[in-house]
């Protein structure tokens, strides 16, 4: 992270500068400014001499324009003349002041530890220089290597992984792709797809958006998706779709095509009952019966693949009641699980 941290000793530096009033700052002052400011640190780090390296006249004109900028830097006042040089219009601006209560420090403090170790992977490497420009400006320092107090699983699906940056930054940009798509049990092809969101379930990643080919939403393993391409065609919004309540009626990512909710009862057996109380299968589970031994439970959604997974993987201590289909289809799996073991 130094050159995120080089960055962040650049803007400060730049910040001093443009404050000063003793004297008028032009590019090449800015330039030795920030270069001593960068050596001192990198010296002080290491506890070693150090060669002395020039910032580059290119890094000073991007530090200057990103300062300036109002949606990610800090919408610094930045001006210039031929014979002031560079200097803020407003006076009394300051791109490091900002005031926040102890509690509210703390409570920061442990929020940015968290994202601390989302940023160690690849896939949200962009968290590194907010987390920086956060920490300086509200001066949180640690004395001693904090141990997180909050645990992710994180994905262990490499192959899908590595797509996510790209995949985040298309979206935002709203940019249609041309994906080399392999399924499992398929050759791979190419499709144009429009994309959404950015979905995980499993311990596996998903992108859902806007099938140009079928015409209508689909999603995607990232794993399964071989390149990427910027595509030709225009990027398409589907109207009907809400990233807030899509797939609210289903469990996992698998969407049927043209699948309605339906109302579903279970029951749970033994020490299984309490798990499922307390872990929902999905939001609008609810109990409606219970015994000594057993607790009846209705839900009201899509089945679906991972649907039948989930109650197949608890087939010994939970018992599907309703509809009947899905019932055959938990039954099925057991069949065929059964005659696996048997046949060796």
């Amino acid at each position: 992270m130094s050159s995120n941290n080089h960055a962040l000793i650049r803007y400060r530096t730049i910040d001093r500068c443009l404050k000063s009033q003793s004297k008028n700052y032009f590019l090449k002052d800015l330039i030795k400014a920030c270069s001593d400011a960068v050596h001192e640190y990198e010296e002080h780090r290491s506890g070693k001499i150090r060669e002395y390296k020039e910032v580059s006249r290119r890094s000073l004109m991007y530090d200057l324009k990103f300062m300036k900028d109002d949606a990610f830097g800090f919408a610094a006042p930045i001006d210039h003349d031929r014979e002031e040089g560079y200097y803020y219009t407003d006076p009394t601006y300051q791109a490091f002041k900002a005031t926040i209560s102890r509690t509210d420090k703390q409570q920061l403090d442990e929020a940015l530890n968290i994202l601390k170790q989302l940023s160690g992977h690849n896939q949200f490497k962009d968290l590194d220089a907010t987390i920086l420009r956060l920490e300086d400006t509200y001066q949180i320092r640690r004395t001693q290597r904090k141990r997180p107090t909050v645990q992710f699983e994180h994905s262990t699906n490499i192959a899908g992984i590595k797509w996510l940056s790209t995949l985040k930054r298309c979206i935002s940009d709203k940019q249609t792709l041309r994906l080399r798509y392999h399924p499992f049990d398929a050759e791979a092809y190419d499709k144009a797809v429009s994309p959404y969101l950015i979905k995980e379930f499993n311990n596996r990643w998903y992108l859902v958006g806007y099938d140009h080919e079928k015409l209508r939403i689909t999603n995607l393993g990232l794993d399964r998706i071989k390149k990427v391409d910027k595509s030709i065609l225009d990027y398409y919004l589907d109207e009907t779709f809400d990233q807030d309540s899509y797939q609210k009626d289903i469990v996992g990512i698998t969407l049927p095509q043209d699948s309605r909710p339906e109302i579903i009862h279970i029951k749970a057996h033994g020490k299984q009952r309490y798990y499922v109380d307390t872990k929902p299968f999905h939001d609008s589970q609810v109990k409606i019966k219970e015994t000594k031994n057993n607790a009846l439970f209705e839900l009201n959604l899509v089945i679906n693949y991972e649907l039948i997974t989930k109650f197949f993987a608890m087939s010994d201590t939970l018992e599907v009641i309703k509809p009947a289909h899905l019932k055959r289809s938990v039954i099925e799996r057991i069949t065929a699980a059964n005659k696996l073991y048997k046949s060796n």
